[in-house]
């Protein structure tokens, strides 16, 4: 029997397993219920990705809502998710769909959901569209209408609206872009395209992601470091499968994490932007953003996993708020309440050209000034029916009260499991809302420390 399961960001599941088209209808049929009982005559805009046969399940969901009623925008070749949501919150739709697993396996592909504000579902709005899956509520026929659209060059002026690019230009610094195959494909060369300083990789379709999953970390991002290294570029800047997470490599061609990434972007707008945003950061975010907000005085909120969660935060406030996740999605309330890679990346740019630095004296700095801090994270694959006897390892470890030998001061249960051993450590344990894999995230003041309390979370779970 098939299973469909909404996670943090509409429907992922592995093609022709699950991810088929009997249960794709299922899920358009869930969608479109949710929709109707709200507007009569529903506006909505449907992007895909550069995944296998992605292009036919946009085609086949167009035509299902378009059956029911609805004015389907469907955009004509492969797009960024983030530029999906962005033509959302730009010419009023009533939401959007982007068929895309994001940065999953190439064998996965999605349903991909966007409300009236460009914005993931929240999880009330995912509960009710999951309670439609089993409604016996008859969809009516209705004449719809199904038109194409591209909003490429309107996308590229309104990023470029908010980027000093003449900055970054006059900065000479010298690019290396990974794309990882994905449809952020494109978009670099139309910004940069008199900018002869950038060198592209892994810039063209394939469904085979080259081998590696299109999600910018370390583990995938070996070509893009030997690149950054073999050109003495200034800096290597991956996105992800569908553009709307970011991954740097500095210029001595070293992954830098996530959370050193949305730190220095966080900073970019203190110092240079002279921003007083509130900060929102998920579970698995870093210290160094607790730090950086107490210095100067912001507010500070955390959220379960999910960049939905952030983006609620960020439709309801009316100050300015940033918001990051520790898989590379960043959000700034002023241009959109979504991620968006090609945004980060730019804005990464632009900081660059404004600290006169290079990447690796900024981090030293960073270190200096708000103390060392170094983080990872593994995945481990497990069978469903060890998620229990998982669980149960975990209680065994908060009735103790020690971790790897460190005293456990308190523990976070706002998403999976986090025991805090201080103000400098932390380990956290949660399962994959996509994939059967258990997420193990942890930071502390040294990398050793790190390897070693993930080599015992290992040790753990595999008793």
């Amino acid at each position: 029997m098939s299973i469909i399961k909404f996670g943090t960001d509409g429907w992922r599941s592995i093609i022709a397993e699950n991810f088929t088209f009997d249960n794709l209808e299922k899920v358009i049929n869930a969608y479109a219920r949710f929709i109707l009982n709200k507007i009569e005559k529903p506006r909505i805009i449907i992007g895909y990705d550069m995944r296998f046969m992605s292009e036919k399940y946009a085609d086949f969901v167009s035509e299902k809502l378009k059956n029911y009623g609805f004015i389907v925008f469907l955009y004509d070749k492969t797009a960024p998710t983030p530029l999906i949501s962005w033509a959302i919150k730009e010419y009023k739709y009533d939401g959007g769909i982007v068929i895309t697993s994001s940065h999953n396996p190439y064998i996965y592909n999605g349903f991909k959901i966007k409300n009236e504000y460009g914005a993931g579902f929240s999880k009330n709005e995912a509960k009710q569209l999951e309670e439609n899956l089993y409604k016996k509520q008859e969809l009516k026929f209705k004449k719809g209408e199904l038109k194409k659209i591209n909003y490429d060059e309107g996308y590229i002026k309104a990023i470029l609206k908010f980027i000093d690019l003449n900055a970054i230009k006059k900065s000479k610094l010298k690019i290396v872009f990974d794309t990882m195959f994905g449809s952020g494909i494109g978009y670099f060369e139309k910004i940069f395209k008199d900018y002869s300083k950038i060198k592209f990789i892994n810039n063209k379709r394939d469904p085979l992601f080259g081998g590696i999953n299109p999600e910018p970390i370390d583990k995938n991002l070996e070509k893009l470091m030997k690149e950054v290294k073999k050109e003495k570029a200034d800096i290597g800047i991956a996105i992800d499968g569908d553009a709307d997470r970011i991954g740097i490599v500095d210029n001595k061609g070293y992954y830098m994490t996530s959370h050193k990434v949305f730190s220095l972007l966080l900073l970019h707008h203190i110092k240079y932007r002279k921003l007083k945003p509130d900060v929102v950061r998920t579970v698995s975010g870093t210290f160094l953003i607790d730090r950086i907000t107490k210095k100067y005085g912001l507010s500070l909120e955390e959220t379960p996993v999910g960049f939905n969660n952030i983006a609620e935060i960020m439709v309801k406030s009316k100050k300015e708020v940033i918001g990051g996740e520790e898989s590379g999605g960043i959000g700034y309330s002023y241009y959109l309440a979504e991620r968006d890679g090609i945004f980060s990346s730019l804005l990464m740019l632009e900081f660059l050209s404004k600290e006169k630095k290079n990447l690796r004296q900024i981090l030293k700095n960073l270190d200096k000034e708000f103390g060392k801090l170094r983080y990872d994270r593994i995945d481990i694959h497990f069978n469903e029916n060890q998620r229990t006897q998982i669980k149960n390892g975990f209680i065994s470890i908060e009735e103790k009260g020690y971790f790897n030998g460190k005293k456990i001061t308190s523990v976070n249960k706002k998403d999976g499991i986090k025991f805090i051993m201080g103000n400098s450590e932390w380990i956290m344990f949660r399962f994959s809302g996509t994939e059967p894999l258990l997420r193990v995230y942890c930071e502390t003041e040294t990398l050793r420390r790190v390897k070693s309390n993930l080599k015992f979370a290992e040790k753990i779970v595999g008793e």
